[in-house]
């Protein structure tokens, strides 16, 4: 049914804080946003049935408490407390009678070190379930997916990797798992939302070809998956607000990409209401939003009326189809099942030493006879999410010591003297709304960690380090501990996911997602985060990550730039890859791949087949490698296995941004295979394939190439002297131009110099034919 200019203004303003506007009367029901890409988040929809009810309540210190202790009434203290208690948990009761509290997840680093996308999609079907049984519609953050740029962001915890295809490979799997279940998923922040230090306006100066490669292919893998809708981001792309900015959401994301669903802000990132619709920004969000600035905007014409109906009808579109009745019952064997898998999948072990000196025995797993002494930052337990829109409230998280308990002869908090184990968990938070100031450990904690590790190394203690972390820590003194995992925040089955690894039950096959570096001011970006006042530059471009330390790392092997590399992790087994090959396909086309994988331990256990490629000599600068195709593959003791995997021909490509366009070049380019302790570094100690390309590109050699790379290339220098000399042509203006203006292309020299056609025509036929000695 067609819409009235007032339905629209009504249906594009959200109507309060997690609701979208409803019209019963055109059969269009209202929408229900919570955030949930962790799990639901009771504050928010708390707040939400109090905005609905008007009860004064909201947002005060009374309400904190009931949040903090929903689970724990016992601890309510006062009348307001418990009478707001009992109206919360009456309102629950309407949505879902058997009061199941929501699951808590994994966010998108824990997922992203899991490497294994079939994870991903159960972990979104849980999500995708839970909401559906509360009623929530439109879940938020499923996935957030911005890149790790810097290791001080804020919100790092959320998003998956610095690499790009990673994202690109498993984020769509949380998309199609969360609609699987009938509830729409919400891919944030688009784009490049990468810190929060003046997050709402920050004015990001970023290079069109780092956009291309690093901060936007996430996104259009989660498109390609059919997310339901797209959250536009708080910051600006070189001073563009991107809920205003027509190129990113009009013809990037819509007649690019092919993107047909719904476009909502950020919670108050629409600066501008009508410029946000023109720009194709559908929905403005919290609400209440007055009516009255689009009213003025249709009146006045700077609205664009079509746009307004575009808007609202996909606003309409979308609650038509997603806003489905509670199912009002959770399945918690399924969704602890979900949670449980991606701890365990994506738990990284870090180091394995002998305890003792002279012995060969591993630290890990420890044995069941183990004393454990636990302790750390909270006294041994597990942060197991982060703050602000990532948290989650509920009382199905598991416990650390109680899990332990399960494994080992005696477990205690706190060192004793029949230890024979110390088990120490760094903990570390993280929220959204503040950057980290540092990378560091406080020096208190550092003085802690390292008096209990001299401790247990004096007395032939096992020493084990949990780094449960919203993002890596520097100085952590890893070496000085026999075992260490990285455990980041593993959500509520974390504890007993990190329990069985211990005790051996499960064998560790998380690889990390990033690079910890050794130090903050190893990071490419160091001195470019956040930023000067309201603008912050890019200048890393497209080396973030471990494309930046391999880059380094390939210029000068002798250094070392970080204590743990992307796509690092140990297990409790050795594999070997062997025989890396192409089945069939080619560049252009795509290729398939084919890898021996052999287990050569005894334990069964689970690795991380990783491929970079590597591009020798390229006419744009490229990063040493790139992630282009991994599979995780289960491998029993002394068997190998056959690995199958595809490599898309984006993996070879560029983007040129004087072209504007995506570039292949012709040449030679190196895949290598790794896998156990491997990571980005090691890319070029392990088994390759050579590739050649043979096709035409923009740096193909001929009329366009430059002076400068024809006269420092000694074949070609000497072809092109034979040329004028054959022709009688002076090779002094070759000379003039290399010494001032070396750029000039071939053509236009011999242009300058009166060649004639004929000779033209055959000197760019004679490099067209060379370009095979080009790699």
């Amino acid at each position: 049914m067609e819409l009235t200019s007032d339905e629209q203004i009504l249906m594009v303003n959200g109507q309060s804080f997690f609701g979208m506007g409803e019209l019963p009367q055109k059969e269009v029901p209202r929408i229900q946003m919570l955030d949930g890409g962790t799990g639901l988040n009771f504050e928010q929809l708390f707040g939400d049935l109090m905005d609905k009810a008007g009860h004064a309540q909201k947002g005060t210190s009374v309400f904190r408490r009931v949040l903090e202790n929903f689970y724990q009434p016992d601890l309510l203290d006062t009348r307001d407390e418990l009478e707001l208690y009992n109206w919360l948990r009456d309102q629950l009761r309407l949505l879902i009678p058997e009061m199941t509290a929501p699951g808590c997840y994994p966010p998108g680093m824990m997922l992203g070190a899991t490497w294994d996308p079939e994870t991903v999609y159960q972990v979104g079907q849980a999500l995708g379930h839970e909401a559906r049984a509360y009623g929530i519609h439109v879940l938020l953050g499923t996935p957030n997916i911005n890149l790790h740029r810097d290791l001080r962001a804020g919100r790092l915890f959320e998003g998956y990797s610095e690499d790009p295809y990673l994202i690109a490979m498993l984020a769509p799997e949380l998309v199609r798992g969360v609609q699987s279940q009938g509830v729409a998923a919400n891919v944030k922040h688009f784009a490049a939302n990468n810190q929060e230090t003046n997050r709402q306006g920050i004015n990001e100066i970023i290079p069109e070809r780092a956009l291309y490669e690093l901060y936007l292919p996430g996104f259009e893998a989660c498109v390609n998956a059919d997310c339901a809708t797209v959250m536009a981001a708080y910051n600006q792309i070189n001073g563009v607000p991107c809920t205003e900015n027509n190129w990113l959401l009009t013809e990037l994301l819509r007649d690019e990409w092919g993107f047909d669903g719904l476009v909502m802000s950020d919670w108050g990132a629409v600066y501008h209401t009508a410029g946000a619709i023109n720009a194709g920004c559908d929905v403005n969000m919290p609400g209440p939003v007055s009516s009255e600035p689009l009213q003025r905007a249709l009146e006045d014409g700077t609205l664009e009326p079509e746009k307004l109906a575009v808007s609202a009808e996909r606003a309409a579109r979308l609650a038509r189809k997603y806003a489905l009745p509670a199912a009002a019952h959770i399945d918690r064997e399924m969704t602890d099942r979900a949670a449980y898998k991606a701890a365990a999948e994506g738990i990284v072990m870090l180091r394995n030493h002998p305890f003792t000196v002279g012995s060969d025995a591993k630290c890990c797993p420890l044995p069941a006879s183990a004393k454990i002494a636990l302790t750390g930052t909270l006294n041994g337990e597990l942060l197991v999410c982060g703050e602000g829109s990532a948290g989650v409230h509920t009382d199905r998280n598991t416990n650390l010591f109680e899990e332990l308990r399960k494994h080992f002869a005696d477990v205690r908090t706190g060192l004793y003297d029949e230890a024979d184990t110390v088990i120490y968990v760094l903990s570390v938070p993280g929220q959204e709304g503040n950057d980290r100031k540092t990378l560091s450990i406080c020096r208190e904690e550092q003085m802690k960690m390292s008096k209990l590790a001299s401790y247990a190394a004096q007395n032939s203690l096992r020493s084990v380090l949990i780094v449960n972390a919203s993002g890596p820590v520097t100085e952590w003194t890893i070496g000085n501990w026999n075992a260490a995992f990285w455990v980041s925040l593993p959500g509520m089955q974390g504890a007993a996911a990190i329990a069985d690894i211990l005790c051996g039950k499960v064998n560790p096959s998380g690889r990390l997602p990033l690079t910890i570096p050794y130090s903050e001011d190893d990071m490419p970006t160091f001195l470019n985060f956040p930023g000067d006042g309201m603008n912050v530059t890019y200048g890393e471009g497209i080396f973030v990550g471990y494309r930046y330390y391999a880059t380094r790392y390939h210029c000068n092997p002798d250094a070392d730039y970080a204590a743990a590399y992307f796509g690092y992790g140990l297990s409790y087994t050795t594999f070997e890859v062997r025989s890396l090959r192409v089945e069939s396909g080619n560049i252009a086309n795509g290729l398939e791949l084919a890898a021996e994988v052999e287990n050569t331990g005894d334990t069964a256990g689970k690795t991380v087949v990783q491929v970079y490629v590597h591009d020798p000599l390229s006419a744009l600068t490229k990063p040493v490698c790139e992630l282009c195709a991994f599979r995780k593959v289960y491998v029993g003791p002394h068997q190998t296995v056959t690995v199958h995997m595809h490599v898309d021909r984006r993996a070879f490509e560029s983007w040129d941004p004087d072209r504007h366009e995506w570039t292949l070049e012709d040449g030679e380019y190196v895949l290598n295979a790794t896998v156990e302790d491997a990571n980005a570094i090691d890319w070029h100690d392990t088994a390759g394939v050579l590739l050649h390309y043979d096709g035409e590109s923009p740096y193909s050699w001929g009329e366009n190439t430059s002076i400068k790379e024809i006269y420092e290339n000694p074949v070609l220098k000497a072809a092109l002297l034979r040329f004028i000399t054959d022709h009688g042509l002076p090779w002094e203006n070759i000379l003039t131009t290399y010494q001032y203006t070396a750029m000039d292309s071939i053509g236009k020299v011999l242009n300058s110099m009166n060649c004639s056609d004929k000779a033209y025509a055959e000197f760019i036929d004679t490099l067209r034919q060379m370009r095979c000695l080009k790699k």
